[in-house]
């Protein structure tokens, strides 16, 4: 790019489209590797002589797309962002989340233990034993596509859900932070009909039909990890798999 083609694209360009684009393409080149620590907030205000604001939007995005992954008070991190695809390829919404990944967050309502004994069976836990227990909801356009609760053994540290409250997959989180990957996802898809909370979550009438997935995750070990419960509402999210011979 010459010199004044480069300049006008500096002018033209949102400074957080090019903060997102410098830092991503310095990711995908490996001149940041995978928990590699990317410059502070402030070192990228300077650099690219921006508020704080576009610096804060490019980080959000880059976060959002699975490329790093914050943690509170110590800045962001390179995340094994190859894992995306595996897991967008196991939800089973795998062309929807492939087109509108950039317009996806999420939001953790609760974090807490509880105990399922249904729940301990299928992680080959003994009954009583404490879960972790997540609700979020996913987005589109900041618009509820999916509720979802999450079984979490307790072997997994509940921290690391409570420091960030927006963060898009539990698979990615697990990997990230503590190094599990999951590889095996046994899934069971039914319709159902919306109780009170589900309806209140997706802004749906009371009764209204939705799709629930209960599916159980294992690690590379062939451990259970967790259980996730979600239901979606289908006028937008089309279920796909591909099963080969």
């Amino acid at each position: 790019m010459k010199p004044n083609q480069f300049d006008n694209y500096l002018h033209k360009t949102p400074s957080y489209i090019i903060i997102y684009e410098y830092l991503k393409k310095n990711i995908l080149k490996d001149h940041f590797k995978i928990n590699d620590k990317l410059p502070s907030e402030t070192e990228l205000e300077n650099i690219f002589s921006v508020s704080k604001t576009p610096v804060r939007q490019a980080l959000k995005q880059l976060e959002n797309d699975g490329y790093i992954y914050r943690q509170q008070g110590k800045g962001s991190f390179v995340s094994n962002y190859a894992s995306k695809e595996k897991w967008i390829h196991m939800t089973g919404f795998k062309m929807e989340y492939i087109q509108e990944w950039e317009k996806i967050t999420a939001q953790t309502l609760e974090v807490k233990y509880i105990e399922s004994n249904i729940i301990a069976q299928a992680l080959g836990l003994q009954k009583d034993t404490k879960l972790i227990f997540l609700t979020r909801i996913r987005y589109l356009n900041k618009k509820p596509i999916f509720f979802m609760e999450h079984y979490i053994s307790p072997a997994v540290p509940i921290s690391i859900f409570k420091e960030d409250k927006e963060f898009t997959s539990i698979q990615q989180v697990l990997s990230n932070q503590i190094n599990i990957e999951l590889t095996t996802v046994d899934e069971f898809i039914e319709a159902v009909n919306s109780d009170g909370i589900i309806a209140k979550h997706l802004n749906l009438p009371k009764g209204t039909s939705v799709l629930k997935g209960s599916r159980i995750s294992y690690d590379s070990n062939n451990m259970p990890i967790n259980v996730d419960i979600f239901y979606t509402n289908t006028n937008k999210w089309k279920y796909f798999s591909t099963y080969r011979y």
